[in-house]
């Protein structure tokens, strides 16, 4: 044999060694989905109130299971001494298996003739849990290569991080966190070293070594020795004594179920934190109490459910949201949230119609017609107000407050159904986005859907000035930057009509329950069918919204109107009315810059002159201060001629005058309109209205279409596509225009 053969056959073996070092030092890097997958979770979300109160620790899966992450610095240093004394006491020593161990466990079972002892280390249990390697000898070696291959991947603290956030525990619970919850009903940074030692016996034997049924004094003492800490018997009466009352203590809290259920469909929510929620358990507890009790005495309204909310005005922010009056009464359907569900918000739209109606020119002065009128064929749209009495001539002021629908309807015509809807839709109604395309002039009643989340967001704007902030649900994380939806000017004015005591009289006579001696601003509502009935309720610091009604769609009976959820939403405002965190002063509103108070014709809104019958104070925005009354002279009252009928009716002494200038009074230039897929096409009319001094002829796209002296009127039959109208008198002719989708 050569040299160089020998020379070969002398080296060969330890190239052999190096090929399969290096072997197995790449196949410990190679991919390990398993563990990536099992680091990865699922892990409870714990969701707190916003005083660190639990609401709830929800399961990650449908049997129940508990399991909670918490990092290693949030636990105790003594507990993590027990736990590695009571399982691995060379934790930080060995590579992931532990060869003394191993040899002390073979010999400890051959003396015993049988397993008494095992030779798992921490790196060992949780590379099984990760990727179970069977049963028997292969199923050990294959669970101790693991344990080499996450000690290549982990680094002693993540391994020990994990382990116990994930370590078997019995109760349907995995991890030390959850276990603590569970067994002491206790967060685990509150445990003694006693109850930890007795936390650590658990994963030998869950039933045998139940805290709550004694666990085992002795083991617990001897492994609070092997970690080094001093302790003896006597410690651990008083833990003897808190276990026995342990089993009397939820330790799972179920609070506001249908807000943790949003809570938990958010996006981007990491379950590995805490989320420390905004909601504030005082309000929660008063809003929950008050919609529980309304709703099981209006039992005889046929009224079996309710839901409400509550927001902060500063800052956006959810303080109390109850999805039903309660959870678990499934006859009356519980677990379904009234404050996301789309329900039809009756007369509470009417605040955003009539702020449109400021922001496009009118004032709260301004005169508007209630009086029976067709918006559409007689058949299908005579709008009637909830008294089914009619008022004549009312001021827009009036008309808001006192929640009358015909003047809405008017003032819907007038803005344009489309640009109402548009308005709507920047104030954060995302559900009308699908609805737009079959809205009609009913939508000035809230016939459209939408829900109680976005009624409420957008109702506090008027509260902030005018400024629009989305709802927030995380403690650390308030509304979206303000954005500027109205003028500051347009929602002091809201905030005032819907605050005035004597604005409501005409609707709701005196002694309203919705007068309070703090300021607040109140909408009330009812849906056409009587199947929900709200209540929209805010102070400067607190907006808050209540519905009541049938999850099912049944109508209420009695007709209580919205009396039921106003007392209640009166109520919880009166109660946070104690809090000195929602307290607000008893001072009126005061007025912003650009806002001018006038001594108004408590009949025409006009300027008070010296034969109108008295006078009252209104605010307008600077520069739409109205003119001098031009109904009350020396010789009669002079009404506008639209009223004649209504007049003549009831006998009043009204003279009609007749202005030389032509006007269309509705609908309003570059109205747009939209058909109703639900209704017959032939049925859908709009109510085309003029005035001017002598003869009149209305013409729409060049053809004649009706005649009448001083005021007239005409219901054209609504076709898709652009319309102009063309009013003509003795010496002039003026042009409007309007389209239908």
């Amino acid at each position: 044999m050569s040299k160089r053969s020998l020379s070969c056959l002398v080296f060969l073996p330890w190239v052999c060694i190096l090929a399969a070092a290096l072997l197995a030092g790449l196949s410990l890097l190679l991919p390990f989905p398993e563990l990536r997958e099992f680091r990865s979770g699922p892990w409870s979300l714990r969701v707190e109130d916003r005083r660190g109160g639990l609401l709830q620790v929800l399961p990650v899966n449908d049997e129940g299971l508990r399991r909670e992450y918490l990092p290693l610095d949030a636990l105790p240093p003594y507990l993590l001494a027990i736990f590695i004394a009571g399982e691995d006491g060379r934790f930080f020593l060995h590579p992931g298996v532990d060869p003394a161990a191993a040899v002390r466990a073979a010999v400890s079972n051959l003396r015993a003739g049988g397993v008494v002892s095992g030779a798992s280390t921490v790196t060992m249990q949780l590379a099984g849990r990760a990727a179970p390697g069977g049963p028997g000898l292969g199923g050990k070696l294959r669970e101790a290569w693991n344990a080499l291959r996450v000690e290549a991947r982990m680094s002693k603290g993540e391994i020990l991080e994990l382990w116990l956030n994930t370590l078997p525990m019995g109760s349907n619970v995995e991890g030390v966190a959850s276990a603590a919850r569970e067994y002491f009903s206790r967060n685990i940074q509150s445990l003694s070293p006693e109850e930890s030692a007795l936390l650590a016996l658990i994963p030998r034997n869950p039933r045998r070594y139940d805290p709550r049924h004694g666990g085992s004094i002795e083991a617990a003492v001897n492994l609070l020795h092997r970690a080094g800490i001093v302790t003896d018997r006597k410690k651990f009466g008083a833990v003897t004594e808190r276990s026995a009352g342990i089993g009397k203590i939820e330790p799972w809290p179920f609070r506001a179920p249908h807000f943790v259920r949003y809570v938990d469909g958010l996006p981007g929510i990491n379950s590995k934190e805490v989320f420390v929620s905004s909601l504030d358990p005082e309000v929660q507890e008063i809003l929950q109490g008050e919609i529980s009790a309304r709703v099981e005495s209006a039992a005889e309204n046929r009224i079996s459910n309710g839901a409400g909310l509550a927001l902060s005005v500063e800052t956006g922010e959810v303080l109390a949201w109850v999805g039903s009056a309660d959870f678990f009464d499934t006859e009356s359907q519980g677990q379904i949230d009234g404050v996301r569900i789309r329900r039809q918000p009756g007369s509470t739209i009417k605040p955003f119609l009539y702020a449109l109606a400021l922001e496009k020119g009118m004032t709260p002065a301004t005169l508007l017609p209630d009086i029976p009128s067709a918006f559409g064929s007689e058949a299908v749209y005579l709008p009637e107000n909830f008294s089914n009495t009619c008022h004549g001539p009312v001021r827009l002021r009036v008309a808001l407050a006192s929640s009358l629908n015909i003047p809405a309807v008017h003032t819907v015509v007038r803005t344009g159904v489309a640009d109402f809807t548009d308005w709507l839709l920047a104030l954060g109604f995302d559900s009308l986005e699908d609805q737009r395309d079959s809205l009609g002039a009913g939508i000035a009643l809230g016939n459209a859907e939408l829900s109680l989340l976005e009624l409420l967001t957008a109702f506090s704007v008027f509260q902030r000035d005018g400024l629009f902030l989305s709802s927030s649900v995380e403690r650390a994380l308030p509304g979206s930057f303000p954005r500027r939806v109205m003028s500051r000017e347009t929602a002091f004015l809201i905030r005032d009509i819907l605050s005035s005591e004597s604005g409501r009289i005409t609707g709701f006579g005196t002694g309203s329950i919705l007068n309070t001696p703090y300021p607040a601003m109140f909408k009330t509502g009812t849906s056409n069918q009587f199947n929900n009935i709200w209540a929209l309720g805010a102070t400067g610091k607190v907006a808050l919204g209540i519905w009541m009604g049938n999850f099912s769609g049944e109508t209420v009976i009695g007709r209580p109107g919205s009396s039921i959820p106003a007392a209640a939403a009166v109520a919880v405002l009166d109660a946070l009315q104690e809090k000195p965190a929602y307290r607000v002063s008893e001072e009126a509103y005061p007025p912003p810059e650009g806002i001018t108070r006038v001594k108004i014709c408590p009949v025409t809104g006009e300027r008070a002159g010296p034969h109108c019958p008295g006078s009252l104070e209104e605010y307008f925005r600077t520069g739409t201060e109205p003119g001098p009354c031009s109904a009350h002279r020396e010789d009669g009252i002079y009404m506008p001629s639209m009223y004649r009928s209504w007049g003549d009716e009831r006998g009043l002494p009204w003279k009609y005058r007749m202005d030389e200038s032509l006007r269309i009074l509705s609908p309003a230039d570059g109205a747009v309109f939209y058909l109703d897929s639900t209704l017959p096409r032939e049925s859908q009319v709009l109510s085309i209205e003029a005035e001017g001094q002598g003869d009149l002829l209305i013409s729409v796209n060049g053809t004649l279409q009706a005649r009448g002296r001083d005021f007239v009127s005409l219901r054209f039959p609504l076709s898709p596509g652009s319309h102009r109208i063309s009013l003509e008198g003795a010496e002039s002719r003026i042009e409007s225009s309007f389209s239908v989708r």
